[in-house]
């Protein structure tokens, strides 16, 4: 009778054993995996910060060109430029055959 209990703690102590074992591996899985997982998430956080401030530069670079263009539409369309250019080339304006549209309301009101 002995004999069985010494058997049946045995295997009691056996089961426990590799209980123990399992939790302990699962333990030490789980913690590398979050050691792994936070190292690649700060690089992967690091390289879209990086991202970001190079579209922000290339941005801001961009910006720098459209204003530079705008203000050299602005320069190139004047009237006076334009006048300049056309007599240059022996072209003339002609007062009577210039009409001039404006969205005022007063005239479109009188019946002008």
């Amino acid at each position: 009778m002995q004999k069985i209990r010494k058997t049946r703690k045995t295997a009691r102590r056996r089961r426990k054993l590799n209980l123990l074992n399992f939790s302990m591996v699962l333990l030490v899985t789980a913690g590398l995996a979050y050691l792994a997982s936070s190292l690649f998430l700060r690089s992967y956080n690091n390289e879209l910060s990086t991202r970001i401030q190079q579209r922000n530069s290339e941005t801001a670079v961009l910006q720098t060109q459209n204003d530079a263009v705008a203000v050299d539409i602005q320069t190139l369309e004047k009237k006076e430029r334009v006048d300049q250019i056309a007599s240059s080339n022996g072209m003339t304006s002609d007062s009577n055959s210039v009409i001039t549209i404006s969205a005022s309301t007063d005239q479109a009101a009188s019946g002008d």
